[in-house]
This record gives C-alpha cells, sequence and structure tokens, in this order.
C-alpha cells in the first residue's frame, strides 16, 4: 500500500519565529492576515528555521522520499488560539498550488483539552483526543497509508505521538533543532496482552463508547493490577466515575489492531457447532419485537460458533455497543442496537472460555450488524 497521509502535531515555533521576523513580515503577523503571511512564506525557502518546526520537518520527510504521494495532511493543533490560528496558516500554506510540496486535501483538527494551562484537561482530554485522531485516521486508512511527524508540539504530546505510532505501527519522524533532516525514531517494545484484552473487552469497549462509567457499575472488575494502571478515576458530583486513561484508550486500539490481524487465526481454535442452523432452537419472549428478533436470530445463528438462542433480553435502548454481557460458559448477550428500544439476544456460542466467548462476540459483533 502506498503511504501517502501525513499527521502532523503542531506547536507554536512558526509563531514565535514570525513575532521576532523582519518588519514586512512582523507587521503581517501582528494583523492576523493569515491568508498574506502564507504568501509571503512561499516566498521564503521552506528549509529556512523562520519557516518553524512543522514545514521544516516535512520538507525533510518530502526530500528523503517517506511519502509515496502527498494526499492527505492533517494537522492535530492544540485548544489555543495560538494553536488554532497555526494550524489556519499551514494549511493556507500547503493548500496552495504554488506550494512545491502542496497537498491534494489538508485538514486542521482542534485535540480538545490539549492545552498548558489547565493540567487535568490536558491528561484527561487531550493525550486521549490525541490517540483517538490518529487512532480513526488507521481504522480508515491502515497503518501502511500513514506516517507520523511528531516534531512540534508540548514535549508530552510529541513523546505520547511517538509511542502512539510505535504501537499502531505506523513510522514516526523527527526533526531535532540542531539537525536538518528528520530521523525515523526507532521502534520501542510495547507491552500487549491481547488474551487480557479479550477476557476484559466488554469493559473496554464500555469504556470507550460511553467514556464515562459510574465506578459501581463496574466494582468488581476493577481489582485486576493492571487494568488500574489503565484507568483515570474522578468524583463526579460526589459519586466516583471511570474512564480509560490515555494510555488505556492506547492499549484498547492497539489490541483490536492485533486481533483483527489474528481473529482468523485465534477462531481456528475454538469449537464449532456443525448442526444445520435450521436445527438451533430458538426460544424467545412473546415480547414486542419478537418478529424483529427472530428474523436477527434466524441469520446469526448461521454462524458455526452459535449453538442456540436461549432467549429474549430485556430492552436496553441506551446501549451504545452490540455486546452487553459476556460469560465464561460461551453466552453472549447481544443487543440490536440499531432497534429503537434495543432488543436483544441471549446467545449460547462454542466459547468455553471467557476469552473465546469474547473473541467470538466480537466476530459475531463484525459479521451481523455491518
Amino acid at each position: 500500500m502506498m503511504r501517502n497521509t501525513l499527521i502532523c502535531t503542531v506547536g507554536t515555533s512558526l509563531f514565535n519565529n514570525l513575532k521576532y521576523a523582519d518588519d514586512s513580515i512582523k507587521q503581517v503577523w501582528e494583523s492576523k492576515n493569515w491568508n498574506q503571511l502564507s504568501l509571503l512564506l512561499l516566498e521564503r525557502a521552506n528549509t529556512e528555521r523562520l519557516c518553524g518546526a512543522e514545514i521544516n520537518s516535512i520538507t525533510s520527510i518530502c526530500a528523503k522520499g517517506f511519502l509515496n504521494n502527498r494526499l492527505r495532511l492533517i494537522f492535530l493543533v492544540s485548544d489555543t488560539e495560538d494553536g488554532k490560528a497555526t494550524g489556519e496558516l499551514l494549511k493556507l500554506y500547503y493548500d496552495r498550488a504554488k506550494n512545491p510540496l502542496q497537498f491534494e486535501e489538508v485538514d486542521v483538527r482542534v485535540l480538545k483539552g490539549l492545552r498548558d494551562d489547565n493540567i487535568k484537561a490536558f491528561k484527561q482530554e487531550g493525550l486521549k483526543n490525541l490517540v483517538r485522531e490518529i487512532s480513526t485516521e488507521v481504522r480508515k486508512f491502515s497503518p501502511e497509508a500513514i506516517a507520523i511527524n511528531a516534531t512540534g508540539g508540548y514535549k508530552a504530546q510529541i513523546s505520547f505521538a511517538g509511542m502512539i505510532g510505535q504501537a499502531l505501527e505506523i513510522p514516526v519522524y523527527y526533526l531535532f533543532e540542531k539537525f536538518s533532516e528528520v530521523i525515523e525514531l526507532p521502534p520501542q517494545p510495547v507491552a500487549l496482552d491481547l488474551g487480557f484484552w479479550l477476557n476484559h473487552y466488554p469493559l473496554f469497549e464500555q469504556l470507550e463508547s460511553e467514556q464515562v462509567v459510574a465506578k459501581a457499575e463496574i466494582e468488581g472488575i476493577l481489582d485486576n493490577e493492571l487494568l488500574q494502571s489503565l484507568i483515570d478515576e474522578e468524583d463526579l458530583d460526589g459519586e466516583l466515575h471511570v474512564s480509560l486513561s490515555a494510555m488505556g484508550v492506547l492499549f484498547n486500539e492497539r489490541s483490536r489492531l492485533q486481533f483483527a490481524k489474528q481473529e482468523f487465526a485465534i477462531l481456528a481454535l475454538i469449537p464449532q457447532d456443525d448442526a444445520e442452523p435450521t436445527r438451533k432452537p430458538i426460544s424467545l419472549r412473546d415480547d414486542h419485537g419478537k418478529d424483529v428478533l427472530d428474523a436477527f436470530a434466524k441469520k446469526i445463528r448461521r454462524s458455526p460458533y452459535v449453538k442456540q438462542i436461549i432467549n429474549s433480553l430485556p430492552f436496553n435502548s441506551s446501549l451504545k455497543t452490540p455486546i452487553r454481557r459476556t460469560y465464561s460458559n460461551g453466552i453472549v448477550e447481544f443487543v440490536l442496537t440499531w432497534t429503537d428500544k434495543g432488543y436483544g439476544l441471549c446467545i449460547q456460542t462454542t466459547g468455553r472460555n471467557l476469552a473465546e466467548t469474547n473473541t467470538i462476540a466480537l466476530h459475531l459483533q463484525k459479521e451481523f450488524t455491518s
């Protein structure tokens, strides 16, 4: 696959340079005429220090042939006025046909919470949004299409961007201040226990979709030390709530990526039910929506990992993801989240333990909800 997308973290080195530039540029910067300023910058060599860390590093990345073509350029900017304005200026600069390194699509995305005047927001929102923006691109276009330029921005942001790239198997480039060309950050081993993720998949899915969950709802699950290291805890109106930490979001995304690669190898180790689909029992309560559930039950029992439909579930209209709960004896509670009332089924699968049951649940979700 062609590497055609560059994701750049953005700092304010360009603005700091423009503050102290010669009068003609400084005056335009002070007037906040970003359109004119982008034209003035294009008159300067893109390797000049004046152009700032982002332009200098993108120039080097392109010169070294790290991109096969320049399709998408995504700037991830801080949640500050300077951050947003720098993003606007960089977008104008790379949108122009006059720029020899013009990209076909240039996008600026503000990382909500990524600001240096609020430590809590930086940690609980900013860094998580950094992970989410990059992992969304990975899910849409695959790691092979993407490179990360982690030169600009806060030091913690640069460091975390490097970690994200290594976890999601994307090359990460960095331009040190005194170097004239970028280097690729060496890969570092990122600990991954796919079995641990599979055993706790419904919890990760719940925390990812709902983002904040009352601790009382999941109290018994959080006894695990590794789990505790992947969550943040805070008091909201006198009640403790938990959410995935930035590292938790990254662990979840990396595990999801690894599972996608290994799904069929893992499924091959799980027993199948050889019965004809029409012979697999369906037992449903005589409730509203039974016709919808019956149609779906007849569809999902075609899976060789489904043994029978045990019963209907109570309505779950607020649930955002189909997997409501799983059990080590192979039972999966599956909710039709696309129905208004949240109709659901209790499915007996061939899973022999929690990891196998969750693997099947993930597989059923992919096969029968798209």
